[in-house]
Parts: C-alpha cells; sequence; structure tokens
C-alpha cells in the first residue's frame, strides 16, 4: 500500500545535475509540482534539493540515489518514489555520459561503450517502463527525453555517446506509437548546442579565450543554451494542448548552426 500523502503533481527527472536538470526540477515545482530528483553523485543531489526546498518549501525536492547502468537500481528508485510520493505524472530522463574530448572506435573501450550507452539508453528504457503502468491507469502522463545532435548524427570521436543517443531518439519515436492514443505524451529534444553550464559551458568560455573570441563572451544568450530557457521548453511540452502534441523539436542558441558539431 502507498505511503505517500502529497496530493501535488510528480515529476521525476532522471540525471539530475546542475544545468538542464536542475532548471527543469525548479520550472516544475514553480508550477506547484514535487519533485523527485536521481542520480548518482550524493552530495549534488542532496545540495539540489536542500536549494529547491529553501526557494519553494520544505519537501518539495526528495532525492534518490541511481546508478542507471544498473536495472535494478531503477526499479528500486522508482517504487521508493510511488510510496514516497505518489504516481510520476512527469518523467524527463536526461541523462546522458559523454566525453569532452572525444576518442576514436579503436580507441574506445568495450567497458565505456557499455557504460555509456547504458546511462545514454537503457537507464531510458528501464525509467520509462517503470512509470508507464501509472500513466496508462491515469490516462495521462508525460515523458520527455533529452537528445542531442548525436541523436541525429555521428561525429568523429563520439562513438561511445551518439549510439545511445540514436537509441534514445528511437524509444521515444516507438513510445508515441504505442501509447500517445492512450494518453502518454512522448516527445524527444534534440539540444542542438553545447549548455551553459559547469562542464561544456565552461570548456567553450575557455576555448573562446584562448581563440581571442571575446565577442562571444560578451553574447553567451547567442552562443550557449541557458538551462532555465530550455527548461521552460520542457514544460511548453508538458502544457501542450492534446489537439496539437509535438512529438519532437530541436533548439540551439542564435548563432550557433543548425545539427552542430559539438
Amino acid at each position: 500500500m502507498s505511503e505517500y500523502t502529497s496530493k501535488k503533481p510528480v515529476i521525476a527527472v532522471v540525471g539530475a545535475g546542475p544545468g538542464i536538470g536542475e532548471a527543469v526540477a525548479r520550472r516544475f515545482t514553480a508550477e506547484g509540482f514535487v519533485v523527485a530528483l536521481l542520480a548518482r553523485t550524493e552530495d549534488k543531489l542532496q545540495k539540489m534539493a536542500v536549494g529547491i526546498d529553501a526557494d519553494y518549501g520544505a519537501g518539495t525536492a526528495h532525492s534518490y540515489i541511481t546508478d542507471l547502468r544498473e536495472e535494478q537500481s531503477v526499479i528500486s528508485s522508482f517504487h521508493r518514489i510511488r510510496s514516497d510520493l505518489g504516481p510520476v505524472d512527469v518523467l524527463v530522463y536526461n541523462a546522458g555520459a559523454r566525453r569532452v574530448n572525444g576518442r576514436s572506435v579503436l580507441d574506445t573501450t568495450t567497458e565505456e561503450f557499455e557504460g555509456f550507452t547504458k546511462i545514454n539508453l537503457f537507464g531510458a528504457f528501464w525509467a520509462t517502463k517503470c512509470v508507464l503502468p501509472d500513466m496508462l491507469a491515469a490516462g495521462r502522463g508525460t515523458i520527455i527525453y533529452t537528445g542531442a545532435t548525436g541523436s541525429l548524427r555521428g561525429n568523429p570521436g563520439l562513438s561511445s555517446f551518439s549510439p545511445g543517443k540514436f537509441g534514445l531518439r528511437s524509444l521515444s519515436q516507438i513510445v508515441t506509437r504505442e501509447y500517445q492514443e492512450k494518453g502518454i505524451h512522448a516527445a524527444h529534444i534534440i539540444v542542438d548546442t553545447p549548455v551553459d553550464g559547469k562542464l561544456i559551458g565552461e570548456f567553450s568560455r575557455r576555448q573562446w579565450q584562448r581563440q581571442g573570441q571575446g565577442e562571444k563572451l560578451d553574447d553567451i544568450d547567442a552562443h550557449l543554451a541557458r538551462p532555465a530557457d530550455l527548461a521552460q521548453i520542457y514544460w511548453f511540452l508538458h502544457t501542450q494542448p492534446r489537439s496539437a502534441w509535438t512529438q519532437e523539436l530541436d533548439v540551439r542558441p542564435q548563432k550557433v548552426s543548425m545539427f552542430s558539431k559539438l
């Protein structure tokens, strides 16, 4: 029997971290959701949860340490979420494992290929299976998958990244074809640009400085996607009317070429 007492809608953000994950969590909690944050690093999860609770009220954010490479870890976390908070209304699968400096196919180990693919694809499959039964019972639900340029094309050096993202795009389409008529809105967002976060954002800034492209630093919004702005897109997808659901969209800043090379 479920022990949850909150009557708020529930969003589960898988792959929650500084950047898109936290921004999406904050956008939805601002609209009255309670958020379950899933990731592998405990201190980052707790820091996010404490910050969200401080801004939106105690008990708004809950953290669940989850290894997305292990099916049982994913299942266990979602069982706890259902018991603690209730059925998941919105699933955002935001996890992504990639290298900043790429490796060729010959230099990519089986261990890295398998581990990254589990995070980029298998975890999404397992998480989707966890939330679908309750969504189908309710006759509604939103599942949003975070994709990348690597979802559309394989670039040199991304042999351990793109295959999983290709598969994630396919999974999103399959969920749509199988369950849209039953009330499930599945959408895939192609983030076709570097995101202004601690990893890629800082890497891009350092690169621009080295290359003497200081003008980009003065016009960040035209060159890097802001997490808070991306979060608005996730909210837009969730709140779309049933007569006009989007299955896939791509986003990039003004001065980033379409299907850019990351």
